[in-house]
């Protein structure tokens, strides 16, 4: 894998996490409306509140592992 290549890759895991992020803004702003009326919602958006957590959790992990691999 070239350098190229690798500051590409960088940027779409850096893109990836942004979009997490705003799923998770997303799901939090559902959760404060809609969650305090109906429990099921609330209940289904703080579980995809948490998957999304995770899912950033493991591109960072996938991120600094570019970033070593780039620095080599």
């Amino acid at each position: 894998m070239t350098r190229l290549e690798k500051l590409e890759t960088l940027v779409k895991i850096e893109e990836g996490i942004q979009s997490y992020l705003n799923r998770i803004e997303i799901a939090e702003e559902i959760i404060e409306n809609e969650g305090s009326y109906f429990r099921e919602i609330r209940d289904i958006y703080t579980n995809k509140k948490d998957t999304y957590e995770r899912c950033i959790v493991r591109l960072e992990q996938r991120l600094n592992k570019q970033l070593k691999e780039l620095n080599k």
